[in-house]
């Protein structure tokens, strides 16, 4: 059982926390946060900041936010107490300018999770009162902006007769007085136009997700819609429109198919980028696609760093290397290697397993291939959250840890409750036309310094995976 129970407000993502507390005649001890209790309860967000503010009666604060390198917060009340407030501001979301009001003290110890996208405030009812919090990014006063206390369009109602403060009474920063209203908010703030090619593969499918949940401006293409092996095509489509980024997850991913037609393969991954980053340099727009793993041909014992240099094995990779050498020409760029990338979109190595355990009692997989299987939906949240940076380059992201195909398809098997023999297995017991690197796992750190978070385990991506396959009813 879990140690903090999650309440839902709802709004998405925005929750009460209460804290199990134990006590006796000496006082009290309770855990305010636990990593791990966190991820349990569904909450995954690395915390890299804290902060403490002490306040007298009727001082309101907000309502706050960054327009880049948006804030999730955890607050809670250690003396006194305050009426918290969070609005969803989150640009397509189903309930955007709606707000949450909770009382929060250091009597009752509720929390409160609001995630990135929100603006919050509070309204101090003790002298005296003590409010702390934990952010998802650091503070940044070029991005720092804010919405007015009593904008009439979110029309909060801060139950100032409840608490017995008169509204003439509350006491205001010079800053928090000179505020815009959700409407000037709302019609001025444009953010991004983005270009989303594969938009029809895993990858893809969890960027629009995203960008629906986030309020981003976007298209998705695939094929049909674009071709985007030509170049002038390309480059007129762009032209009619005014995209900021274009995100490239087109790519030819059949690795042993493509031992037979290469031409294919360099098309999509090494000209399709080329192509892509030139027509981005004219227009100035950011580029941003994807690589792998298999660039390295394997013969570390220790994670890959982008300064490693790589050594391809196979067409598949020898393209990508080349589409990663083309891209970063352009100064602009961002290229993510990543690896085993597993999700909804497409058929994967998870879903196979999944597949391959229905009626049979005896599986062999290979446990002589090692890297890190990678969530889709993180491969695509930290990508955004690095893309907004501005911090361009090449950069490695997957999920934290390493397994072998074994030890990954091990770990599906019993959390689906097969009771079946698994039974491992070498590469050399199946004899494909690539090769592939025994240990292909990628270091993440540099990524993570940049944007000041720590990816998820790669079990904790699995999870929610199977969590949203049941969900969906495919398990």
């Amino acid at each position: 059982m879990s140690k903090f129970k999650k309440i839902e407000t709802g709004i998405e993502d925005l929750y009460i926390l209460e804290p199990t507390v134990f006590g006796d005649e000496r006082g009290f001890f309770l855990e305010t946060y636990n990593k791990k209790e966190f991820e349990e309860i569904g909450i995954f967000e690395e915390f890299v900041q804290d902060n403490h503010s002490k306040s007298k009666k009727g001082v309101l604060r907000g309502l706050h936010f960054q327009t880049k390198h948006s804030q999730g917060k955890l607050v809670r009340v250690i003396k006194g107490s305050v009426y918290d407030v969070a609005i969803d501001i989150r640009k397509g979301s189903p309930t955007y300018g709606k707000w949450y009001g909770i009382e929060l003290s250091a009597e009752n110890k509720k929390m409160f999770f609001i995630p990135k996208g929100f603006a919050h405030g509070f309204l101090t009812l003790e002298d005296d009162t003590e409010f702390q919090y934990k952010c998802t990014d650091i503070y940044m006063s070029q991005y720092d902006s804010g919405i007015m206390w009593n904008d009439k369009d979110i029309n909060i109602n801060w139950n100032f007769e409840k608490y017995g403060i008169k509204e003439e009474d509350i006491i205001l920063s010079e800053k928090d007085k000179k505020h815009q209203s959700f409407k000037e908010y709302t019609e001025k703030y444009i953010g991004e136009n983005v270009l989303l090619t594969g938009g029809d593969g895993q990858l893809g499918q969890d960027f629009q997700k995203l960008f629906d949940k986030l309020g981003i401006k976007y298209t998705s293409t695939d094929y049909r819609e674009l071709d985007v092996t030509d170049k002038e095509k390309v480059k007129e489509f762009v032209e009619r429109n005014n995209f900021t980024i274009i995100i490239n997850c087109a790519a030819y991913n059949n690795v042993d198919k493509a031992e037979e037609e290469p031409e294919k393969c360099f098309a999509l991954n090494a000209y399709v980028p080329k192509y892509l980053s030139e027509i981005c340099k004219e227009k100035n727009i950011v580029f941003v696609t994807y690589s792998t793993d298999f660039v390295f041909d394997g013969q570390k014992e220790i994670p890959y760093t982008e300064e490693n240099i790589p050594n391809p094995l196979s067409i598949y990779s020898k393209a990508k290397l080349e589409g990663e050498k083309y891209s970063l020409e352009y100064g602009k760029s961002f290229v993510i290697r990543t690896s085993w990338v597993f999700g909804m979109g497409n058929n994967n190595f998870c879903k196979q397993v999944i597949n391959w355990s229905k009626g049979k009692d005896r599986l062999s997989i290979v446990d002589d291939q090692v890297s890190s299987p990678t969530y889709s939906k993180d491969l695509a949240e930290y990508s955004w959250e690095l893309i907004q940076t501005d911090r361009y380059g090449l950069y490695h992201l997957s999920n934290d840890g390493e397994a072998s195909k074994f030890e990954q398809a091990q770990y599906i098997l019993k959390k689906i409750g097969w009771n079946g023999i698994l039974e491992r297995a070498k590469t050399k017991d199946f004899p494909l036309p690539s090769k592939r690197a025994e240990y292909s796992k990628l270091d993440s750190s540099k990524l993570e310094k940049v944007i000041n978070k720590k990816i998820p385990h790669w079990k904790s991506g699995i999870d929610r995976f199977l969590e949203e396959m049941r969900e969906k009813g495919e398990i």
